[in-house]
């Protein structure tokens, strides 16, 4: 293929939202226990609450009405009240009660959100209805697996290029020392999916890396899929043991990323040890992210003079302006009927 000037990918890159049109974390179920709770994101506000009959609603915060903070409101049953003229919203934003003319509730509609609730975290989609389910590593059943609490990691860098990071085969080497076996691939193996995957020798340069190769194995085969570029699911396969990662993105500005990874784990025969395998699990996570947090804290990304090597990256960038957008890839598996 030919690859684009640099104005060219500058002009793929302004095509990108504030914010991807996606699932992502939102908070921990627990932070709603006493009462609802406002999220930042990047040009939005949004609040979660949890209601009395336990389902957890995401919305616009400011009211619709006259831009009051619904942070400050309060839970009523299964509907939060407004603290300005107590107008009472339900989880999907429509109006349960309207105290100045009950008539006029019928009519009225906040901005809200679908959420879903997993081992203890709450996620939710941006955009108005959830175009996809929220989705786990392929073939895995999420209640057959137990999670770890989010590390999270701010990050001065475009929330675009952490995702990216999965399809810039240049930097596993470079910046992790695995030497590639097989030539890398990239599919969408779903219209909103695009899935990397890497077989390559774990390298002996640093202690990481040689507890790996003793204890796991010398060989490590990873996939990555990332989901609308704001939830990724890593899985590193080694010859005597599987390691599963999420990173979950939420954009807190144009050059400012939250980024969160969750540590899985199968559930284990002894489930009292599972919360100290995880743990354990996270950890190792967390120490072979963090030379990739090095060099994206900081990034500016552009202009990019991109050479053939750089191939799939810009691939990556194309799919990416659709799939962030809420718009299927025609590219994927399903799509073309395989």
């Amino acid at each position: 293929m030919n690859m684009p000037s640099a104005a060219e990918v500058a002009s793929i890159v302004a095509r990108l939202p504030s914010v991807p049109t996606g699932w992502s974390i939102l908070c921990a179920e627990r932070d709603l226990r006493d009462g609802p709770v406002v999220c930042q994101l990047h040009g939005a506000r949004l609040v979660a609450f949890h209601t009395v009959a336990g389902s957890v609603g995401v919305l616009d915060s400011r009211c619709g009405h006259f831009g009051a903070d619904l942070a400050k409101g309060k839970v009523v049953g299964e509907t939060l009240v407004c603290p300005y003229h107590s107008w009472a919203y339900r989880t999907d934003g429509s109006c349960e009660r309207l105290p100045a003319n009950q008539a006029a509730a019928c009519d009225v509609r906040q901005g809200s959100y679908p959420a879903e609730v997993r081992q203890g975290l709450v996620y939710y989609f941006h955009g108005p209805k959830a175009l996809y389910p929220l989705p786990f590593f392929d073939g895995e059943d999420s209640d057959k697996f137990v999670s770890s609490k989010p590390l999270d990691i701010l990050l001065e860098c475009p929330w675009y290029m952490v995702g990216a990071n999965s399809f810039d085969f240049q930097h596993l080497y470079s910046v992790h020392e695995r030497r590639m076996l097989d030539a890398p691939q990239a599919d969408c193996p779903t219209p909103w999916s695009r899935r990397a995957t890497t077989r390559s020798a774990v390298g002996t340069s640093n202690w990481y890396d040689r507890i790996v190769r003793r204890f796991f194995g010398a060989e490590a085969e990873m996939t990555a899929t990332d989901w609308g570029g704001s939830l990724i699911f890593v899985r590193v396969r080694f010859k005597r043991a599987a390691t599963y990662g999420m990173v979950s993105l939420r954009p807190l500005g144009s050059q400012k990323t939250l980024v969160q990874v969750v540590a899985h784990l199968p559930r284990g025969r002894i489930a009292s040890l599972d919360a100290a395998r995880v743990r354990l699990r996270r950890a190792f996570i967390d120490m072979f992210l963090r030379s990739d947090v090095t060099r994206l804290d900081g990034l500016r990304a552009g202009p990019m003079q991109l050479i053939q090597a750089d191939r799939e990256f810009f691939a990556y960038l194309e799919w990416l302006t659709q799939a962030s957008n809420g718009l299927p890839s025609p590219e994927s598996s399903v799509a073309r009927g395989d």
